[in-house]
């Protein structure tokens, strides 16, 4: 009983261990869960104020983390994916910092970064082609304008190439232009130019898609550290079943030891009881017969022995008694014998 307890005592802390740092991992999981919204909350909004949350919630992920670990050091396949997490999650969060980088550079609104400046030289051209009544300049200059707007709205190159065929287009109507003109005209369209590849440029390299560019291998990073997350928790959770299991296996084996063990005592106890018992049957049976002390060390239980004990006091007084009766029958028959005596003496 006092293993069964023990090892009780023992698998049921260990459990409780298992299932605290699997607490522990799932409150990781939330921590990561709510970076990820703070990143998506930039991307969407594109609002700072979501990138310095990301970095606060990202200090608090990075301390839990390395509370979980020291607690965690005796198991070595864990500490390896700790490691793994610890190694993938900076570079996930250097990533995102570039990220955020580049959008800033390209602005977070239509006023600011490289939209801003796009904006800028696109109203400066808008404005002088308009006052200068060059109805077939616009005409190509607003074809420009909607290939533009086809590509930011779509991120497809095809609207890319579209744009820089109506540029040469339209630079060539303008070299048309006498050199006066010309030389009003041309400044505006190469900035124009210019800042709008800027723009297509760092498009590009955030990535026309979810799997291209900075965006691509930020996403590959962020699913490579939920993947360690999972393993994580498939590794602690295959510990617990195994310790669960470990438990049922050693409870079921004390349980089966302890009962033969029972069982043992209890047909020992039966057989003593019954050896107690034919030796009291033998007792009165030689009390009968020939008076005979019983063995009080072949008993099974105190209470026989101390039977044992008084059968045999009865016995020593039984046989004191019939000692004495025999010498007072002695006594009895010499004083017999010599009134007898006397007697016969008395009447010579």
């Amino acid at each position: 009983m006092l293993l069964l307890v023990a090892s009780q005592i023992f698998y049921t802390q260990k459990l409780v261990d298992l299932n605290d740092k699997n607490k522990s991992l799932l409150r990781l999981g939330q921590d990561f869960l709510q970076l990820r919204r703070h990143e998506k909350d930039f991307l969407l909004r594109l609002d700072l104020a979501y990138v310095d949350k990301f970095n606060l919630q990202a200090e608090q992920f990075l301390r839990q983390l390395a509370l979980v670990q020291t607690t965690d050091e005796q198991s070595v396949l864990n500490q390896d994916i700790f490691h793994q997490l610890l190694d993938s999650f900076p570079l996930y969060q250097q990533q995102f910092t570039t990220l955020v980088q580049t959008r800033v550079a390209m602005g977070l609104n239509e006023n600011m970064g490289y939209q801003g400046e796009f904006r800028d030289a696109t109203h400066r051209l808008e404005a002088k082609i308009a006052n200068a009544d060059m109805l077939y300049m616009h005409q190509v200059l607003l074809q420009m304008r909607r290939a533009e707007k086809d590509f930011l709205l779509r991120k497809d190159m095809e609207y890319v190439d579209k744009e820089l065929g109506l540029y040469s287009t339209l630079r060539q109507s303008i070299e048309a232009l006498p050199p006066q003109v010309h030389a009003e005209f041309m400044p505006l369209l190469s900035q124009y130019q210019q800042h709008f590849m800027q723009l297509v440029d760092a498009y590009r390299q955030i990535g026309l898609d979810h799997d291209s560019g900075l965006q691509g291998r930020f996403r590959n990073q962020a699913h490579l550290v939920e993947q360690h997350f999972i393993n994580l928790d498939q590794q602690l959770q295959q510990q617990v079943d195994d310790a669960q299991r470990r438990v049922e296996i050693t409870s079921i084996m004390i349980m089966l030891v302890t009962s033969i063990i029972l069982i043992i005592l209890l047909v020992r106890s039966f057989l003593t009881l019954q050896r107690a018992f034919s030796n009291f049957v033998m007792f009165f049976y030689r009390c009968k017969r020939e008076y005979q002390h019983m063995d009080e060390k072949s008993m099974g239980f105190s209470e026989f022995k101390y039977l044992a004990t008084i059968a045999n006091e009865m016995i020593d007084s039984r046989r004191q008694m019939e000692r004495e009766l025999a010498a007072a029958q002695d006594e009895i028959k010499r004083l017999k014998k010599q009134y007898q005596s006397t007697t016969s003496e008395q009447s010579q």
